[in-house]
């Protein structure tokens, strides 16, 4: 099956990839790292020597209660947009006892109905949910590039991960120099 980047002759295609942020969990590893993350510096590192197929950004946001963070966060969500990334996000359940923001089925359904458009899937986050799809993905042939903190990663992500990378370890191509629009929750 020829999948949309190859070229009809038997040329060998362009490898692409597709970056996958899971904005939850990447906002406690930027607190914890207390340095906060560039995507459009993530997008054009990961991009610049593949074709850039797709990149998303599963987030919650905060409840229209609370203007001063909505007003921040649509700031960071137009940012995100302008810098080539599809945002997916839903507004957090505020629970009695907790809020909630899970965007585990949000980030499971879009990796698998985005499947042929990527060959090598670059993964901000460390949830081992994932573990499920990601062994699926690689009996597909498709490489898993996990990145995140190397304390809030799970084993289990790491283990059926391609290649990891620890944030830290690329604190020089990714840091943001200047924090306009920070994550939109803080």
């Amino acid at each position: 099956m020829k999948h949309d980047g190859e070229k009809r002759k038997g040329h060998v295609a362009e490898e692409r990839v597709a970056l996958f942020v899971d904005g939850g969990n990447m906002f406690y590893a930027q607190m914890n790292n207390g340095w906060f993350i560039d995507w459009e510096k993530a997008y054009r590192y990961f991009g610049s020597r593949k074709k850039m197929s797709g990149a998303f950004f599963f987030t919650a946001y905060p409840p229209a209660s609370e203007v001063e963070k909505i007003s921040r966060y649509h700031a960071f969500r137009k940012a995100l947009i302008y810098s080539g990334y599809n945002v997916i996000d839903k507004e957090v359940k505020v629970l009695p006892d907790k809020i909630k923001g899970n965007m585990d089925v949000e980030i499971a359904f879009r990796l698998l109905t985005e499947i042929d458009r990527y060959d090598e899937l670059v993964f901000f986050g460390g949830d081992s949910d994932f573990v499920v799809v990601f062994n699926h993905l690689k009996n597909l042939g498709k490489k898993i590039i996990c990145v995140g903190r190397s304390d809030m990663t799970s084993l289990e992500i790491r283990n059926v991960a391609t290649a990891f990378h620890d944030l830290n370890d690329l604190k020089g191509y990714l840091m943001m120099k200047d924090r306009r629009c920070g994550n939109g929750n803080r």
